[in-house]
């Protein structure tokens, strides 16, 4: 089809994470016969999901050279922009929006993935302070849209995240026999690269007093590092806590909250975090901390249980609480997964962001 305007999807890395997953995953429900996609990204060494997006027949390019320098970004990007003839940028978080801004010649749709007061402060002043350059902004949640309510530019349009309703039924079997676990053993899961924020303190002092209340308990953490040397510390803070496995950056993570008996999110902040829609989508029970997104979805003693954050005792408490009651985990479990797929679906996400692209073009 002739003439379809060319979107420019950005982002700093392509590794595993949540906002990196919106872009492979959503890619599955993009209107090629609308809109032409291409994906660029900065760091080289975040290339995971690259071939999740080829596979798709989706042209992606890494911007950042061999060291994934802003400075080098900045000159590539310009020159991907022109060859292209792109018609707008798609950035999604601050260091990519704020490339974006400086850069793009074309119109930058900016999405904002998290509260705007979590990020590091020169990070958290220059996004602020080029916000008036996108020409829109998406949020993921209301409050992350209050977070920048004070911003410059144009309001933010509300559009939460979105995932695939489908899930393998046979990932219990496959995970089960990897961990060495019974199909009757109770299994915890929770999903988060360590960073800041994402409360792997909280989990390991949880863990202590699940292991002295039930001691068939095994907990499983998935996440990446940030920095080498991430992995290890995290372990070496577990010490020799028996139930509780951290098992680095895994390609197969929704394998895991399928699998789980719980999914437990102790984060202590978040935008809307798709791991827990993941779970939520696979009929996991859910037990989170109480901070930003996650109450709009995680409705306590509805979709989910709700504890406060950096308090260890309530969130080991309420994980038993769902192990030791059926009726209360597939009742929790059953109307986590009516809300998503009703609400959070991927091809709603895409549809509704599709729209945002097709009101900037006419405007």
């Amino acid at each position: 089809m002739p003439n379809r305007p060319t979107v420019l999807v950005l982002i700093k890395g392509l590794g595993i994470g949540g906002a990196e997953k919106l872009i492979s995953e959503g890619a599955t429900y993009w209107d090629r016969e609308r809109f032409d996609y291409h994906v660029a990204y900065v760091l080289p060494w975040k290339h995971q999901l690259v071939g999740d997006l080829e596979q798709q027949a989706v042209d992606v390019t890494c911007i950042g050279g061999r060291w994934g320098t802003i400075v080098g970004a900045a000159r590539h990007l310009r020159r991907l922009i022109r060859s292209l003839e792109a018609d707008l940028v798609h950035a999604h978080l601050p260091a990519t929006g704020v490339l974006a801004r400086l850069v793009s010649p074309v119109p930058v749709v900016y999405t904002e993935h998290n509260l705007a007061d979590s990020y590091r402060r020169p990070v958290r002043l220059l996004n602020r302070a080029t916000y008036g350059r996108n020409a829109a902004v998406i949020a993921v949640s209301e409050v992350v849209a209050e977070s920048v309510s004070g911003y410059p530019g144009s309001a933010s349009v509300l559009i939460p995240n979105g995932v695939s309703t489908l899930f393998d039924p046979e990932a219990a079997g496959r995970v089960h026999n990897e961990l060495g676990l019974s199909a009757s053993d109770p299994l915890v899961v929770h999903v988060g690269n360590i960073r800041p924020h994402k409360g792997h303190d909280m989990l390991i002092e949880a863990a202590r007093r699940m292991a002295a209340a039930r001691s068939d308990v095994t907990i499983v953490s998935i996440g990446g590092e940030k920095h080498p040397g991430d992995l290890a510390r995290i372990r070496a803070l577990a010490g020799d806590l028996p139930n509780l496995r951290f098992l680095g950056r895994r390609s197969d993570a929704r394998s895991f909250i399928t699998s789980a008996n719980v999914f437990v999110n102790p984060s202590t902040v978040e935008g809307l975090p798709v791991s827990i829609l993941e779970a939520m989508a696979s009929r996991t029970p859910v037990v989170a901390t109480a901070v930003g997104g996650v109450p709009s979805i995680i409705h306590n003693e509805t979709t989910g249980l709700l504890v406060p954050p950096n308090d260890p005792d309530a969130l080991a408490e309420a994980t038993l609480r769902v192990l030791d009651n059926d009726n209360l985990a597939d009742r929790l479990a059953t109307a986590a997964r009516d809300l998503v797929v009703r609400d959070y679906g991927m091809e709603r996400m895409v549809r509704a962001v599709e729209k945002t692209y097709e009101d900037l073009l006419r405007a």
